[in-house]
């Protein structure tokens, strides 16, 4: 596991036990596709724990969700989990499912709604923007 340091790191950060299976899961969330189904997490982190359960695995991900270590997405009425080790904002495909992290803040700090927040008094902590819409691919049909 290349990443295991950096996720004990971040556990102990959120006051979380280190444990192998709270590793496996951050570590398939690391390889795998930018977000997943728990089955799929489930499938590739039980490879490196062995006995990890799938019922486990959930508990671990609303867990590292709740502690702020990992995103969740509700995508066609399923639960989708991404490394939250960053903040970007994403593009989600209505018709096949596709979520894609942008490269930067698409509001950032000096962004016109940001701006016209604070000129009102209020001040962003932090948001989350998601924007649906059909990916090239699916456009193409491909």
């Amino acid at each position: 596991m290349p990443d295991a340091g950096r996720f004990a790191t971040l556990l102990k950060q959120a006051r979380l036990r280190v444990t192998p299976q709270r590793l496996a899961i951050l570590q398939a969330l690391a390889t795998g596709k930018h977000v997943a189904t728990c089955q799929a997490i489930w499938a590739r982190a039980r490879r490196a724990t062995g006995g990890l359960g799938q019922m486990t695995t959930y508990r671990i991900l609303e867990r590292l969700h709740a502690a702020g270590l990992i995103e969740q997405f509700d995508l066609g009425g399923v639960a989708h989990f991404g490394l939250a080790d960053r903040h970007h904002d994403h593009v989600i495909c209505q018709r096949c499912g596709s979520v894609e992290p942008t490269e930067t803040c698409l509001l950032g700090p000096h962004g016109d709604l940001t701006a016209r927040l604070r000129r009102s008094g209020f001040v962003v902590k932090h948001h989350r923007l998601d924007l649906y819409g059909v990916c090239r691919a699916c456009r193409a049909g491909i």
